[in-house]
């Protein structure tokens, strides 16, 4: 604006916005679609507390290796589907074992998986796996050591060249030639 013009006195116009954490709406679809992913791969069958309870146990055990608190609550009613916050547990569980696994720090024995899951005798198998797991010195020593950071890769032909003076730019193709 120049010296001489007017200034119209504009409104003054308060807004409230209200946000729970995060993108507030997108949690909520995440999670969402992250419960209907652990639907999917829970195991169904015939589950019994007699099975289902050995598992909760070994749960528990290793839950503290994963920094979280012991406290899955048993279930004490007859299933037919795990439940997806079990699920989840179980799946942590899984990609745990096989990174030690591919880092040869487990046997591949201890391999977990959700297939053919459909009893409490395979409940009570993976809850077998997992106490040995848990036991493990070696996959204790595999969770504590820091991940190895990924090094960057690039692209020479999708990487954009740093800015430079033209001088730098033109001897630095003419030595390329």
């Amino acid at each position: 604006m120049m010296k001489g013009d007017k200034m119209k006195k504009m409104p003054k116009v308060e807004i409230e916005v209200e946000m729970e954490g995060p993108a507030s709406g997108m949690g909520d679809a995440a999670t969402e679609a992250d419960d209907e992913t652990y639907a999917t791969i829970a195991p169904k069958g015939k589950f019994t507390p007699k099975g289902l309870g050995p598992l909760v146990k070994a749960t528990n055990m290793l839950l503290p290796l994963f920094g979280q608190s012991p406290d899955y609550p048993s279930i004490t009613e007859n299933i037919t589907e795990l439940p997806t916050d079990f699920v989840r547990v179980l799946s942590m569980f899984v990609a745990a074992v096989d990174d030690a696994i591919a880092a040869d720090m487990l046997d591949e024995s201890m391999a977990l998986s959700f297939d053919g899951i459909t009893d409490d005798r395979a409940l009570m198998l993976m809850a077998a796996k997992l106490g040995q797991i848990g036991k493990s010195m070696e996959f204790k020593r595999f969770l504590k050591e820091p991940k190895p950071e990924e090094e960057e890769t690039y692209d020479e032909e999708r990487t954009p060249m740093p800015e430079m003076a033209d001088e730098a730019a033109d001897s630095l193709m003419m030595g390329r030639m």
